[in-house]
């Protein structure tokens, strides 16, 4: 491969396989940054995230129903493409969104020279799903899981999103609360969860009670991480992910692209 300087790879099969790329992706603890002793890896890195983008927004239609130039604004803007399961990439998000919140909150609160002790954001509230994946998720990246009861649509059967224990909960838990977790894509009776109203809710919430009132920076407020694990494939979900970008407050959209 062009550049692979520390790639030397015995097997035929694997040099194949892997094109000749014998070295990893990222650099120094960030899977994205260009490797300069692999070249090659890092451009075939660059080339696929691009086309998964460009297929998750004209596909999948995850564009905010832009066009043209508006289309890049949307959920799928920006993305990180790892090869890993959704549980990891779920942790890694939630690992991410912790080390910003800590950055963002302790800016916020040293422009004000206040006594406000930086929050321990290390709680996720999960409306619950049952499948382990996501708990597990939440538990490997070191912090705490309170799920949140569903709510049966006497109507229908179906089991979503109770918004009520939701604002009870963040209300209970306030600055602690790192993020809020929903998911899209699930098995009857449990149907997707009301994203875009959950989205609504975490914004206005973190629109009333900052973390610090005399300071024009608001630290990060609650974060909204969605797990769309296999919703790429069914409109009626991304189009629900739509319209929550665009009325409220969505962090993080971890999805598979197989």
């Amino acid at each position: 491969g062009a550049g692979e300087r520390e790639g030397r790879i015995y097997s035929p099969l694997v040099f194949s396989r892997h094109f000749g790329f014998g070295h990893g992706i990222g650099r120094s603890g960030d899977v994205m940054e260009a490797q300069p002793k692999a070249v090659g890896s890092s451009a075939l890195l660059r080339l696929t995230l691009r086309l998964c983008l460009d297929a998750v927004r004209r596909g999948a239609g995850l564009n905010c129903a832009g066009k043209g130039k508006n289309a890049k604004n949307g959920p799928a803007s920006f993305g990180t493409l790892l090869p890993v399961c959704t549980g990891m990439s779920m942790a890694l998000v939630l690992s991410g969104l912790r080390d910003r919140a800590r950055k963002l909150d302790e800016a916020a609160i040293e422009e004000t020279s206040t006594d406000i002790n930086i929050p321990e954001r290390n709680i996720v509230l999960w409306s619950r799903i049952d499948q382990k994946s996501c708990y597990k998720a939440v538990l490997a990246a070191g912090l705490k899981c309170i799920v949140l009861p569903t709510k049966k649509h006497t109507e229908t059967d179906e089991v979503s999103t109770d918004l009520g224990a939701l604002e009870e909960a963040l209300n209970k838990y306030r600055h602690s609360v790192l993020a809020v977790i929903t998911t899209t894509s699930c098995f009857c009776p449990r149907v997707p969860d009301e994203v875009d109203r959950v989205a609504k809710t975490i914004q206005t919430w973190n629109e009333s009670y900052r973390l610090v009132n005399e300071s024009e920076m608001r630290g990060v407020g609650i974060s909204h991480v969605v797990n769309h694990a296999y919703g790429l494939q069914c409109l009626a979900t991304n189009k629900l992910l739509n319209r929550a970008c665009t009325i409220g407050r969505v962090d993080a959209i971890v999805c598979s692209t197989d």
